[in-house]
């Protein structure tokens, strides 16, 4: 009977040991997804914190740049080499901060440039609406259609840019250029007006964006490069 309440005993004791070693390895895992959670939660806000001045940074250089009033004439058009880096700055803005804050950058442009220049307020909100459409089309086509970023092929990179660079060149001027003409119909209420404000606006608008396609597409690669290794 001793031998066998002494067995009983131990195998209670065991157990208890079992449990509170059981108990403590709960807690330690409950303390450590704490502490993940915790760490995930500052390196968020972090990563947040960096976006946000980078986008500050950004929108400073895209007003900065846009007071240079250098005019090169083409024709019927004139090419604002200000605008142009302006375009440059903010279609690059989706490889520094992503697609989401990009087009934020492409908003908040608008915004600024009405506080600045006034104007109205109709004419901002379409050039906000076709900045924000700019930034998606490079997200779009250059990093998650043909993603030219991760491929060692300079003629791949080359190739798709090229093809990039020139539907962009089309779809996001007869954007801006359709919203024009509905401007014109809003404000002036007049059709043929409209009609030859869409037609100038799109011509003018490939021409101008061509170059800062050109200037894009040049330095977009190394500009990736850059930003890979300080994320990384």
């Amino acid at each position: 009977m001793k031998k066998t309440d002494r067995k009983s005993n131990q195998n209670q004791q065991l157990q208890v040991q079992e449990i509170n070693n059981l108990q403590i390895e709960d807690k330690d895992i409950d303390y450590e997804i704490s502490k993940l959670s915790k760490t995930n939660r500052h390196a968020k806000i972090k990563s947040e914190t960096l976006n946000i001045t980078l986008v500050s940074l950004l929108l400073s250089m895209s007003t900065a740049v846009s007071l240079i009033n250098v005019v090169i004439p083409f024709g019927i058009t004139g090419v604002n080499v200000g605008f142009t880096l302006k375009y440059f700055v903010i279609a690059i803005s989706f490889q520094v901060v992503g697609l989401y804050w990009g087009m934020i950058i492409g908003l908040l442009d608008g915004l600024l440039q009405f506080i600045i220049y006034g104007m109205s307020p109709l004419f901002r909100f379409t050039s906000s609406m076709g900045l924000m459409l700019w930034v998606f089309l490079f997200w779009l086509l250059f990093y998650k259609i043909f993603n030219i970023y991760d491929k060692e092929s300079k003629s791949y990179r080359i190739f798709y840019s090229f093809i990039s660079g020139v539907i962009i060149m089309v779809v996001q001027p007869f954007a801006s250029a359709t919203m024009t003409y509905f401007r014109s119909l809003i404000e002036l209420e007049d059709k043929n007006f409209g009609f030859v404000s869409f037609m100038n606006s799109w011509i003018s608008l490939m021409i101008f964006d061509l170059f800062a396609i050109i200037l894009f597409v040049s330095l977009t690669y190394r500009i990736q490069l850059i930003v890979s290794k300080v994320r990384h």
